[in-house]
C-alpha cells in the first residue's frame, strides 16, 4: 500500500471552486510533464499556487500520492466547464517524470482507483480517460 498524504488546496485559491460533488465518475490523467523531479510533491506546490487555474484530487507517482481537494468537492481537471467532468468526477493525475518509474506510478494509481470505487461506488465503466470529456 502506498502513503496518501493529505495537501489541499488553500480554500482562497480559485482553483478550488468549493463547489459540493457527489463523484459519480473517476478521470485518469497523466501529467505530461517529464521533467526530472515532476514527482508527486512537485505538482501538489504546483497546484496550491494561487496563480494556477486547474485543479484535481489526487497526483501518483512512484512512492507516494498527494490528495489536494476533499472528494465531496469538484475540481477544474476536464475541460468541460461545468460538466459532468468537472463537477461529478474525481481528477487523478499519474506522475511522468523522466527520473521516476511510470510503471510502479501506475500500479499505485490502480490501486488508488480500486479504492476509490470500492469507498464511492463507482462502477468499472465510469473510470474513465481525461479524452473522455
Amino acid at each position: 500500500m502506498v502513503k496518501v498524504i493529505q495537501d489541499f488546496i488553500p480554500r482562497s485559491n480559485k482553483n478550488r471552486p468549493g463547489n459540493y460533488m457527489k463523484p459519480l465518475y473517476i478521470t485518469v490523467h497523466n501529467t505530461s510533464n517529464t521533467s526530472k523531479g515532476a514527482d508527486a510533491a512537485s505538482h501538489a506546490a504546483f497546484v496550491k499556487r494561487s496563480s494556477t487555474a486547474v485543479s484535481w484530487h489526487y497526483t501518483v507517482d512512484e512512492n507516494y500520492i498527494y490528495q489536494h481537494l476533499p472528494l465531496n468537492e469538484n475540481g477544474w481537471h476536464a475541460g468541460d466547464g461545468r460538466g459532468t467532468g468537472n463537477m461529478k468526477s474525481i481528477g487523478i493525475e499519474i506522475c511522468e517524470n523522466a527520473d521516476g518509474n511510470f510503471e510502479k506510478a501506475v500500479e499505485n494509481a490502480q490501486w488508488l482507483i480500486r479504492q476509490l470505487m470500492t469507498d464511492k461506488g463507482i462502477p468499472l465503466s465510469n473510470v474513465v480517460p481525461h479524452k473522455h470529456w
